[in-house]
């Protein structure tokens, strides 16, 4: 059987091509009653309008492009994947994911996109685009959202979780436990751009000063660039030989994010130290990790936050302004195994 065509549809539907084109693209000034008489019709006839003729006739790509560092399978950039997918998908779009790993990455791509246009909006996930990146993507015209950045500059909707927030609720909570000595293992890889984690040590400080602890009952992981060439499990064995080796030492540590935290754990047990009797660790993320090894973590939702950010973007692509264009979602501690009041040696 002959495949239906856009003519057959317009016949059947009993309105014209051009109708028929802007009912299926989901354009506002069609009558809900003729909308539905050529939905009806193209189910009918099992007619789909072609993505690329509905592009060339709008102007529209009918895609997202997402922007995430680091490996598309890593849980945050996964999860952010996850609810982008469930807002665009159904409203037509395509969510076209790219992962950037250094400024030069970011560069190439900024520089390319006036050429192709081979998108309708950019969603940046966790790091930052400075001024020159922004001024090019403005020159565009093309919706900018952030899920967790830094700094929500040059951005026209955002949502992002408080960082700085959520660490200072895992300072607090270790406080509460009677911890007067604190540690900080954070990202040990000079990162090449701006992260939304590299706040989480500054939220550390802040909350520390604020509770009055001293400068010598705290102890922060040292920056070093040897570190890039190590795996995780040796990051974690180094990071845990400086801890340990710290003149004062810790019973309560926060650890920037859950990957981390559970090597960190693994590595504190290898070496003997009981968790929580001996040293409390809280990590960051609450992703999969955080529940297997019933680890306390700050609780954050990616999936949620992708689909906040996407339905925010989706307003802007069909001409409406978001109630609220930046959102901040609070965290929260789930508590488990691994933190507890100190306890007399």
């Amino acid at each position: 059987m002959a495949r239906s065509t856009i003519q057959d549809v317009a016949k059947l539907a009993g309105v014209s091509e051009a109708t028929v084109s802007r009912a299926l693209r989901g354009l506002n000034n069609v009558a809900p009653a003729t909308r539905h008489k050529v939905e009806e019709a193209a189910a009918e006839l099992r007619f789909t309008l072609s993505k690329s003729a509905s592009s060339l006739a709008s102007g529209k790509t009918r895609r997202i492009l997402l922007l995430v560092s680091g490996g598309l399978n890593d849980w945050f950039n996964s999860s952010v994947l996850q609810g982008a997918y469930e807002v665009f998908s159904p409203a037509g779009y395509d969510v076209t994911p790219s992962f950037i790993t250094s400024r030069d990455e970011l560069s190439r791509l900024i520089k390319a996109l006036p050429s192709n246009r081979n998108a309708d909006a950019i969603i940046v996930a966790s790091f930052t685009l400075d001024q020159a990146f922004r001024d090019a993507l403005a020159a565009m015209d093309m919706p900018l959202a952030g899920i967790n950045n830094p700094n929500i500059t040059g951005l026209d909707v955002s949502v992002r979780i408080d960082d700085l927030d959520g660490m200072r609720q895992a300072v607090q909570l270790l406080h509460s436990l009677g911890h007067r000595s604190l540690a900080y293992i954070g990202n040990l890889i000079p990162p090449d751009l701006d992260y939304s984690a590299d706040l989480r040590g500054e939220g550390f400080l802040n909350a520390a000063h604020e509770l009055g602890y001293a400068e010598d009952t705290l102890y922060l992981s040292p920056s070093d660039t040897a570190y890039q060439t190590l795996s995780p499990v040796e990051t974690a064995r180094r990071a845990v030989a400086s801890l340990l080796a710290a003149p004062q030492h810790p019973t309560g540590v926060c650890v920037q994010n859950d990957e981390l935290a559970a090597h960190i754990l693994k590595e504190l047990r290898r070496q003997h130290i009981r968790i929580p009797e001996q040293m409390s660790v809280i990590g960051f993320d609450d992703n999969p990790y955080a529940d297997i090894l019933d680890m306390t973590s700050i609780h954050q939702d990616p999936i949620q936050l992708a689909r906040e950010a996407s339905q925010r973007v989706l307003a802007i692509l069909t001409g409406e302004q978001p109630d609220e264009p930046h959102l901040v979602v609070p965290t929260a501690p789930t508590l488990r195994g691994t933190t507890g009041v100190v306890r007399p040696m």
